[in-house]
């Protein structure tokens, strides 16, 4: 072997390992450094118009930045957590007592409705729909779902420390890059192997693909979900910061929506045959102001950015909280934006080739 490819493979093998124990140093950290740069990307207008303010003092606009971005988003988060753990527990003993007195029979009456008996009979073979215990199935999932919420709150509990730091991390991480972001953003398009124009493509996409997911996506999910659970609220229904979560959870992922939540609801008010008001209430409110407030407020919010198609948004949000968890929900779409920015440099490049030929 000659002494030049000796060295050549020695300098790969000494990259490949600085890199790898690179990854093993910091990977324990990367979900909060990734919040942070999330959370900066969404807050840094905010804070270039603070810095304007304090006449570029560029540190203590970085804290108070990271001051106030921390009120805003983790509080709020976890007083959230504590009353989902809350309600979990109530709702299951709401309905345990409601099946120990009988105020549940009229569940068991949705077989004897016009044209439900004949449907069970012709699907009972394949589903046994007859045996169908649907107070005992509501129970048992009732049951898990306490035991598991459960088991998250004592796990929170028994790591709130390790929380803490993980919020000290993110707070630190925000703190630098408030302060040297565009100069570390210098640095890494100075590494990055395209032109100007691509490499600013691909980060404009990035840019309004963060913002496109959290204004357009996490913000008019929280206000769907709000307005779900204010509807439940004023109407006296059971949990309503639960259920509320759920359909900001659900107006969150494409093609389903907060729907498959206040639309049973509904059916449930009129099946129990005393509350046909409330349902009513319940329909218009969910069809005019959490439908509607998703048309008339995410165009407004998303306007002009990034748009994936929503089968790929659909994958993306799935695939994202497998591979990540609850940061899916923004490095899903984020991952995917990447690489069709990439593809579209790609593609760009060849037609450009292929114009050059023909000329």
């Amino acid at each position: 072997m000659k002494q030049e490819n000796f060295f050549a493979l020695l300098m790969i093998a000494i990259i490949g390992i600085s890199f790898y124990f690179f990854y093993l140093i910091f990977s324990p950290y990367l979900v909060s450094i990734a919040w942070a740069v999330i959370l900066t990307l969404v807050f840094y207008p905010a804070y270039e118009r603070l810095n304007g303010w304090l006449r570029n003092r560029r540190s203590l606009s970085s804290i108070l930045s990271t001051v106030i971005t921390i009120l805003i988003i983790v509080f709020p988060g976890v007083l959230l957590l504590f009353l989902l753990a809350q309600e979990v527990v109530e709702i299951y003993r709401f309905f345990e007592e409601g099946v120990k007195s009988g105020k549940f029979q009229f569940l068991l009456k949705w077989r004897e409705a016009p044209g439900i008996d004949q449907l069970i009979s012709r699907l009972d073979p394949w589903l046994n729909l007859s045996q169908l215990d649907v107070q005992g199935l509501i129970l048992q999932t009732l049951r898990r779902l306490s035991t598991f919420v459960l088991n998250q709150s004592t796990k929170f509990v028994l790591g709130f420390s390790q929380l803490v730091f993980s919020f000290f991390l993110m707070a630190i991480s925000m703190f630098y890059l408030f302060r040297d972001g565009e100069r570390l953003l210098r640095g890494i398009k100075s590494l990055i192997p395209l032109t100007s124009e691509e490499k600013e493509l691909v980060f404009v996409r990035i840019r309004e693909m963060v913002h496109a997911t959290i204004f357009g996506g996490v913000l008019v999910s929280m206000i769907q979900g709000f307005l779900g659970g204010l509807a439940f609220w004023i109407l006296g229904l059971p949990s309503p910061v639960l259920w509320g979560s759920v359909m900001a959870l659900l107006a969150f992922v494409p093609v389903v929506g907060p729907f498959l939540v206040w639309i049973p609801a509904a059916i449930l008010l009129v099946i129990q045959g005393q509350h046909y008001v409330k349902a009513i209430v319940l329909v218009v409110w969910g069809i005019v102001l959490v439908g509607l407030s998703d048309n008339f407020l995410r165009p407004i919010l998303i306007s002009g950015r990034t748009k994936l198609h929503t089968m790929i948004l659909f994958f993306a949000v799935l695939g994202g909280l497998n591979a990540f968890g609850f940061l899916g929900l923004v490095a899903g779409p984020l991952v995917v934006t990447v690489c069709l920015a990439i593809l579209d440099i790609y593609s760009s490049k060849l037609a450009t080739e292929k114009a050059g030929e023909g000329s």
